[in-house]
């Protein structure tokens, strides 16, 4: 970890802030070029590369129009050299000044005690009585009741099973903290845990809000964030989570496809199938967008202010639990 970006103790807020955590969050990742044009190759029409280049604005534009008709997407070809530039030149003047990396570019900078302090909000949340905890409790129950279900809906309902899965996946990630840390260097878990690290990290120093706020999240962020840094910095971070699913899912659909092809099936008509992928894709994105805000808010509210994993644990539990039923009965 570089010298000048001072790491605090491990904070009595949050156990899982652990001196090594922050070490692998505070790199200052480079994006390789190879890998960009690998990406634009093979996903550029739904935004990867954009996407892997922290363009997540621009990445769902893509998506969302397939690359748009395919021109933009010839024309980002000779633009990725450039933008693969800009990337690292960014990330050098944020480690030269002091600055967090882009990945992190919602939080403050942090001075040598850094985490240790607990956040402010956390001092309101402390001065409360046990009877508003225990119908803040309720409230945030009737959140992940609420968004499991409509995750079932619109997955069996939708055929967009790929977002049950990412909820699934977040449900867990998001209330695992320290279990999971052995999973750290593996390619797509090891991306997942960063990601569920940033989360927590940004819910340290942004309160989540009440329970109806929680449950409108990705709306009203989406309307206010060309207005607030905050509303930019959440939807960003769950745009990365969708565009993660979404690509990771469409790669194993392509694999499918080879396999197929591979072992005698037909080949099957391209354009129909990119205009499958694009619809499924955007579908996909747009539930584990609407739905993964609020569960991700509600699961790590309370791992932050928890003293241990329990309740976290046992909401998170109730998420999946809640969406494994209502497959069956929707």
């Amino acid at each position: 970890m570089p010298a000048d970006v001072p790491v605090g103790p491990r904070t009595d807020l949050d156990p899982d802030f652990a001196a090594e955590v922050l070490s692998d969050l505070y790199r200052y990742r480079r994006k390789r070029l190879w890998l960009t044009y690998l990406l634009w190759g093979t996903l550029g029409l739904m935004g990867a590369h954009r996407f892997y280049l922290d363009r997540p604005g621009t990445g769902l534009l893509m998506l969302f129009t397939g690359g748009g008709g395919m021109l933009w997407w010839a024309v980002d070809a000779f633009l990725l050299p450039s933008m693969v530039r800009k990337h690292a030149q960014e990330q050098a003047r944020r480690k030269k000044e002091g600055l967090p990396p882009l990945e992190l570019d919602f939080m403050p900078s942090l001075d040598k005690e850094g985490l240790a302090r607990p956040p402010a909000w956390t001092a309101e949340w402390a001065r409360t009585d046990p009877g508003s905890r225990a119908l803040r409790l309720a409230g945030d129950v009737c959140v992940l009741v609420v968004s499991a279900v409509a995750v079932a809906a619109f997955g069996k309902q939708g055929g967009v099973w790929e977002s049950v899965f990412a909820v699934l996946f977040l449900a867990v990630f998001a209330s695992a903290g320290e279990a999971m840390g052995r999973w750290a260097g593996r390619p797509v878990l090891g991306t997942l845990l960063r990601w569920s690290h940033r989360l927590r990290l940004f819910y340290y120093f942004n309160r989540p809000g009440s329970p109806p706020a929680l449950l409108l999240r990705s709306i009203t962020a989406t309307i206010t964030a060309p207005f607030q840094p905050r509303a930019r910095a959440e939807v960003r971070l769950y745009l990365q989570l969708g565009a993660f699913f979404t690509v990771l899912f469409i790669l194993i659909d392509l694999g499918g496809e080879f396999f197929a092809l591979a072992t005698g099936g037909g080949m099957p008509a391209v354009v129909e199938l990119l205009a499958t992928w694009l619809q499924e894709g955007a579908m996909t994105f747009v539930v584990i967008y609407a739905f993964a805000t609020p569960i991700g808010a509600v699961i790590t509210l309370h791992l932050l202010v928890s003293r241990t994993h329990t309740l976290p644990r046992l909401l998170s539990g109730l998420t999946a639990g809640t969406l494994l039923l209502a497959l069956l009965v929707v």
